[in-house]
């Protein structure tokens, strides 16, 4: 079966394959399959968790939930927000429990979605890296930096198990 974007994916990990084969052979990367195992069901447990702490906590999110720096009601309303955050935890329990049907079924499409995604997010927090550096200097927080480096090696073991799976006839 061809993956999709085969036009676009299929050349780029064709001629890099032995490299990428190289890279996640590294002893950090080896137990890949089994880290998305265990990540994908982590993943769909607190997504269900914070969806149902959501609903139970009526038609607006109390003080405690909300992560505006804006007074609440302010910039959208407390419904809308509640809806967005439940909006937003629908969609990581549908990425995470993709990753657990693609880790079952040794289908290297299923794994596309989360690689998709979070190559976005961390781009995005790349750039915005770059014009803090830009505007208020090198500053780290290390919250921040320990999720930003967590996340990038949730990818990267996203992505050798992508790569275990697929095969030559994929590309």
């Amino acid at each position: 079966m061809k993956l999709p974007f085969h036009t676009l994916l299929g050349p780029v990990l064709k001629n890099n394959h032995r490299h990428i084969k190289e890279f996640c052979a590294n002893p950090g990367l080896t137990f890949s399959p089994l880290y998305v195992g265990v990540l994908s069901v982590l993943g769909m447990v607190l997504s269900v968790f914070d969806m149902l702490r959501i609903i139970n906590c009526g038609p607006t999110l109390p003080g405690y939930l909300w992560k505006t720096k804006s007074k609440p009601g302010k910039l959208i309303s407390p419904e809308t927000e509640r809806d967005f955050k439940l909006i937003c935890l629908v969609w990581s329990f549908e990425y995470y429990a993709s990753l657990l049907v693609g880790l079952f079924t040794n289908n290297p499409i299923f794994f596309l979605p989360f690689l998709l995604l979070y190559a976005l997010i961390v781009f995005l927090e790349f750039m915005i890296y770059c014009m803090r550096v830009f505007t208020d200097g090198i500053n780290f927080s290390k919250t921040s930096l320990i999720m930003s480096m967590f996340m990038i090696y949730n990818w990267m073991t996203v992505f050798c198990t992508f790569i275990h799976t697929t095969t030559k006839c994929d590309l």
